[in-house]
């Protein structure tokens, strides 16, 4: 990374404020890859913390991550210090302390995670639920891509009760793309923030339908597909639609059917294995945290307040959402909504 004078930036994380002191350019420019990242001084933009950041050897009373990163909270001044001399290790550890400060903000007010994508357009919002290979990042690529639909979520799915009602965000994480559908919409995507050394041309010589069984994928970020991310969005009274998704056998499409016991569908899909997994749900700051019961004690609420103001269908698909999109207009039209639904 490139030295120069020390800068400070405010990381806007939708309803937390973060204040970064760097000397090194392309740390910002790292973050800009997650994060809404803008120029400025402390007074421009109050933040609940502050992230030094700085290329240089740990001191000697700094705690220390595995890959030896130096780390140092003081939290009466509210001031986190990081150093290492590795620059990649230092924009890994400060992209983790960022999302850190916008978990708490979340705990505070007892959040659940699902492994869900997310999509939303003015008027409505759909989550698509499943487990690994169902679907959840073509469909909302797809949404996003060819249906003008902003992308909230890819896999880390965040609910939690605001003043008016429950929100959803998500973690500013890497979007993994398989390579069948990344070259599904090659023309579109642009150029991945990391390909993690696959050989595209290779693929490119493939029958279309050979590459979709073969897990090699490119990352993108969601600035790399345009989408400014985290975003809290609001469900209120927007039409809120939960899909607990699969691909449908020798590329078959279901008819969306209503689910019986909505709260109990959605229960396998929380995630307890990145919200209490230390080596992926880093802490390098002080954070208030619930048992694994107390959360799951909060979650089970929030599924059951989450059923009760949204449809929630199983859908077997292609990783196309026209189907689905034209089965709600349809649903639309007969005058059915998810509040009038036995």
């Amino acid at each position: 990374m490139s030295s120069s004078t020390w800068r400070t930036f405010g990381i806007d994380l939708g309803t937390v404020t973060v204040a970064l002191e760097t000397d090194h350019v392309d740390l910002v420019r790292y973050l800009r890859e997650f994060y809404q990242v803008t120029g400025g001084g402390p007074a421009e933009y109050p933040a609940a913390w502050t992230i030094r950041a700085r290329s240089r050897t740990p001191e000697p009373d700094m705690a220390l991550t595995p890959w030896k990163v130096g780390y140092r909270a003081d939290p009466a001044g509210r001031v986190l210090t990081i150093h290492s001399t590795n620059e990649r290790d230092l924009a890994i550890t400060t992209r983790k302390a960022i999302r850190e400060l916008l978990l708490d903000y979340c705990e505070a007010r007892r959040y659940t995670m699902l492994h869900a994508s997310a999509v939303a357009d003015d008027n409505r919002v759909i989550l698509v639920i499943g487990d690994k290979g169902s679907g959840k990042t073509t469909l909302a690529l797809n949404a996003a891509l060819t249906r003008g639909y902003q992308y909230l979520s890819n896999d880390h799915l965040i609910l939690y009760r605001g003043t008016d009602g429950l929100v959803i965000t998500s973690l500013p994480t890497p979007i993994p793309i398989k390579i069948g559908t990344y070259l599904d919409y090659e023309d579109r995507l642009g150029e991945p923030w990391e390909n993690e050394g696959v050989d595209i041309d290779a693929f490119r010589k493939m029958p279309r339908l050979a590459r979709y069984g073969r897990d090699r994928r490119l990352l993108f970020t969601f600035a790399r597909l345009g989408q400014p991310n985290p975003v809290h969005t609001a469900l209120g009274q927007r039409d809120v639609t939960v899909v607990l998704a699969g691909y449908g056998p020798n590329g078959d499409v279901s008819v969306p059917a209503h689910v019986g016991d909505p709260a109990a569908a959605l229960w396998p899909h929380v995630r307890f294995d990145w919200v209490f997994d230390p080596d992926l749900n880093t802490r390098y700051l002080p954070r208030r945290e619930r048992s694994r019961d107390d959360y799951a004690h909060d979650s089970r609420g929030l599924l059951t307040d989450l059923a009760a103001c949204s449809r929630i269908v199983q859908w077997r698909h292609r990783g196309q959402l026209g189907p689905l999109l034209d089965w709600l207009a349809d649903e639309s039209d007969s005058g059915v909504t998810a509040w009038t639904r036995s």
